[in-house]
């Protein structure tokens, strides 16, 4: 499948680091596909933090509200992407009676990715208590491809 999509960025240099993990939050929540934080070096040696968010137009709004709201930018940059993306199917196996969530990527209708839902591995972890590697390896080799 073909889109496009925008990349919104502000680089800040003046702001408490310890907000990012709530202002990341906030964006995907909103419903950013993605967002990542990059360290970098501003005019004069300054370190800073570039916000990059990757996120429908029709988001857009949102996304700079929010980034005005809770960051100390006062600009941003926008650009247009084209991007391709896999189809995606999502199944349901049953691990001793605990759901994990299966993601299989398709391009041009051939399967190209398969993927267990790390979340649901880590639950399921910490409830028999074993490690999230034993839990993966169990249902890798009881599902069916």
């Amino acid at each position: 499948m073909e889109e496009t999509i925008v990349k919104v960025e502000t680089n800040i240099d003046d702001m408490n680091p310890e907000q990012y993990e709530y202002i990341i939050d906030l964006l995907l929540k909103a419903g950013a596909n993605d967002v990542w934080l990059t360290p970098i070096i501003m005019k004069k040696g300054r370190p800073a933090i570039l916000i990059s968010v990757l996120c429908k137009d029709s988001l857009l709004t949102a996304v700079a509200h929010i980034l005005f709201t809770h960051t100390t930018t006062i600009g941003l940059r926008c650009i247009d992407y084209h991007r391709i993306i896999c189809e995606r199917q999502y199944r349901v196996f049953y691990y001793e009676g605990m759901p994990v969530g299966i993601k299989e990527a398709y391009y041009q209708g051939q399967r190209v990715n398969i993927s267990l839902e790390y979340e649901d591995m880590k639950r399921i972890a910490q409830v028999k208590k074993v490690s999230i590697q034993d839990i993966e390896h169990s249902i890798w080799k009881q599902i069916k491809l």
